[in-house]
């Protein structure tokens, strides 16, 4: 599974043993060299500068990912006789809607429910849940009457709506719910293979097609490494195979953990997490395609920050910035520690304002930027950045 962390290290920012105790990343400027701003005439020596910031530095991990259908189902049939109709293959399948046909008479629809059906259900059939499903079906589908009782029990208000129904339907009209007739699934479905080939013979328990369910959703199988960086409800970022982006939610983390093994013998441990899409219509017709899933790994709000090739290297340890005197204010010579914590650490310039080291602690890096704590910056002043 690969794996993108967009974190911007601190490289190549090296101490020297130069006679300020410091240098730059680049150009190897000391503190007190002639200054531009950027965008003016620089010298050979010259440095540019960028201003001191507030930001929101936000530091993420992208994972590769499945765009899909959750759930898969096999609808086997229990009308017996010739295959003569099926749905095609990529219909969605809806509370009430047919299925398929047999004899040319014989037709299985689809209800929703938990329980399967498994006995014929008529007059004087004897209480049960497949009876409240169907009544709850009927009740839906406005197939049943005010005053109409939902429970386990088959009356003649059950009858009245089943006939209703089967007229509505175009199937033999008869009161009577032969086992088959109705197939009882969780929700809607989407067809993606009719297994059975008209004209072929079925019977009891025989596959007639498979499906999925009609919800769009994204599948992550998550390094267990990795399993602190998501939790349920966590707002998501999806990108799409044509590069655009669309907004998810992570449903569900799974507790079993899964191992596999690669190609080169190594093996993997993951945990399988459910992202659903915001605007699932976003997704277009895509199936089973890869996507990329971003993830916020930390963030930080209204930060201080700099560009990170600011940052200079201390040889006494740690790192600080080089701040641009404003113009007029005081200056002193260097220390001969080079400390930054002697501030200010300058050199009257000849010919352009002056510079001093200011300590700071580096934060969370992002995109270019660093997040620093220090004392006496604020933003708009100017720091000494490599041309």
């Amino acid at each position: 599974m690969n794996r993108l962390i967009r974190v911007v290290a601190v490289a190549a920012i090296l101490a020297a043993g130069a006679a300020g105790g410091w240098w730059l990343q680049q150009g190897g400027v000391a503190a007190g060299g002639p200054l531009t701003t950027e965008g003016g005439d620089a010298t050979d020596d010259a440095v540019t500068t960028a201003e001191v910031e507030r930001r929101t530095l936000t530091v993420t991990e992208e994972f590769d990912a499945i765009l899909g259908y959750t759930t898969d189902y096999d609808v086997l049939g229990f009308l017996t006789g010739t295959l003569t109709w099926a749905v095609q293959e990529g219909t969605v399948v809806t509370n009430g809607q047919l299925l398929y046909e047999t004899d040319g008479v014989h037709r299985a629809a689809a209800m929703y429910g938990s329980r399967p059906a498994w006995r014929t259900m008529e007059a004087g059939v004897s209480n049960g849940a497949d009876v409240r499903q169907l009544e709850e079906n009927l009740s839906v589908l406005g197939y049943t009457r005010r005053g109409d009782v939902i429970d386990r029990h088959w009356d003649a208000d059950t009858t009245a709506a089943v006939k209703r129904w089967q007229a509505a339907a175009g199937v033999g009209v008869d009161g009577v719910i032969e086992l088959g007739e109705v197939v009882f699934l969780p929700e809607a479905i989407r067809i993606t293979e009719v297994q059975a080939t008209p004209g072929s013979g079925v019977g009891p328990g025989a596959p007639i097609m498979t499906a999925t369910s009609n919800r769009r959703v994204v599948s992550l199988d998550l390094d267990a490494t990795d399993v602190e960086l998501v939790n349920a409800g966590d707002a998501v970022t999806v990108e799409l195979p044509d590069g655009t982006t669309v907004d998810g939610t992570v449903v569900t983390i799974g507790r079993v953990a899964q191992s596999s093994t690669d190609q080169q013998g190594g093996t993997s441990t993951t945990l399988p997490v459910t992202i659903s899409l915001d605007d699932p219509a976003a997704a277009g017709d895509l199936d089973h395609a890869p996507v990329t899933v971003t993830v916020v790994r930390d963030s930080r709000e209204n930060v201080l920050t700099v560009p990170v090739s600011a940052l200079v290297a201390l040889l006494e340890g740690g790192y600080a910035v080089e701040v641009v005197e404003p113009a007029g204010a005081p200056t002193a010579s260097p220390s001969p520690s080079g400390s930054a914590e002697a501030s200010p650490l300058a050199s009257p310039a000849s010919n352009g304002p002056t510079t001093h080291l200011v300590r700071v602690e580096p934060g969370l890096f992002d995109n270019g930027h660093v997040e620093i704590t220090a004392d006496g910056l604020a933003p708009g002043d100017l720091v000494v950045v490599p041309s």
